[in-house]
């Protein structure tokens, strides 16, 4: 699966994603929505999260997940949340059966837990995307090329083992392989909701069938510094090393938020990032992170923000929560997120 990393996050027919406990990557399976450009799919692979968030190229049509945009773009932005089904002999249809429990536990995704995980992504107006789900027993993010039609065929992914997930053959490890699939806009009392299915196809055979929804009222949420502003705690992992951040989020004059932080388990970690909004009259945040502990990775990725108010398959989260996958651009993936302490 190819480079690309943006998160994109997940709706089950409910309100939102993100499960109210937040550290531990562990539970990195929920995957990300993905809207494709027009067959070819985009070849243009953006690296995670270095989107821009202004007009997409391909695909004028710009019916989001619900709602209209100063940002055209993909016709499939938005934040997903779903199921997913995987099998080395898997078809395409994208019409998975098995789904998530909904039942809340520690690092959930859209309610779902760590061995029963749902699809889980995030779409922005230009195409990235970033998408969390399952490969067999490992838990993957996806960072396919850009997604901007309403239909793609053979769109180049990078799959990259989450927490030790053995993945390519080794644990954290990646392959690549492509992303085909639909984005199917219907507007209802609620609004346009956007249904996403496909199937992801491994390098080793392995074939990732999922179907996911849009969630309008968590996308069409205004993106400011100011709305993330605040102090964090989390957990992710590389490879088999774990790493707890607490970290600070600033807002700064010029619109954007700094990071900065050091790790709860080694103190002689320090922490640096950035948070941008690409496209503020949506839920869509670009991220990067870099740690003195992970010397010549320079994550970036994208994500989105879930406030204390938000209603999940889970329940009522208790706190604040920053959702964003992330890549290095190279050989490593991670599900960042973030429990406002």
């Amino acid at each position: 699966m190819k480079n690309l990393a943006l998160i994109v996050l997940a709706a089950c027919a409910l309100s939102a994603c993100g499960s109210d406990n937040n550290n531990n990557s562990s539970s990195s399976s929920s995957g990300a929505s993905s809207s494709g450009s027009s067959s070819s799919g985009s070849s243009s692979s953006s690296s995670s999260g270095s989107s821009s968030g202004s007009s997409s190229s391909s695909s004028s049509s710009s019916s989001s997940s619900g709602s209209s945009s100063g940002v055209s773009g993909s016709v499939a932005q938005g934040i997903y949340c779903g199921s997913f089904t995987s099998s080395a002999s898997a078809s395409s249809s994208g019409s998975s059966s098995s789904s998530s429990s909904g039942a809340q536990a520690s690092a959930g995704f859209c309610g779902g837990t760590a061995t029963t995980p749902v699809f889980f992504g995030l779409i922005q107006a230009d195409g990235s995307a970033v998408l969390f789900s399952r490969q067999s027993a490992s838990f993957v993010l996806y960072s396919p090329g850009a997604l901007t039609g309403a239909s793609f065929n053979a769109v180049p992914v990078t799959a990259y083992g989450l927490n030790d997930s053995m993945v390519g053959g080794a644990g954290g490890g990646k392959e690549t392989g492509t992303v085909d699939g639909t984005a199917t806009t219907s507007t209802g009392l609620g609004g346009s909701t956007t249904t996403l299915a496909g199937v992801i196809s491994g390098g080793d055979g392995t074939k990732v069938n999922f179907s996911a929804t849009s969630n309008a009222a968590s996308w069409n949420t205004a993106a400011s510094a100011s709305a993330i502003a605040g102090s964090y705690t989390g957990a992710f992992s590389v490879g088999s090393t774990a790493y707890t951040p607490s970290l600070t989020i600033a807002a700064a004059s010029d619109g954007s938020a700094t990071i900065t932080g050091t790790d709860t388990t080694t103190t002689t970690c320090t922490y640096t990032g950035k948070v941008t909004t690409p496209d503020p009259v949506h839920n869509d945040y670009n991220v990067t992170l870099a740690s003195s502990c992970l010397t010549g990775k320079n994550f970036s990725g994208i994500g989105a923000f879930f406030p204390p108010s938000l209603s999940s398959p889970g329940g009522i989260l208790s706190k604040a929560q920053l959702k964003a996958g992330l890549t290095d651009g190279s050989t490593t993936g991670i599900y960042l997120n973030l429990t406002a302490k």
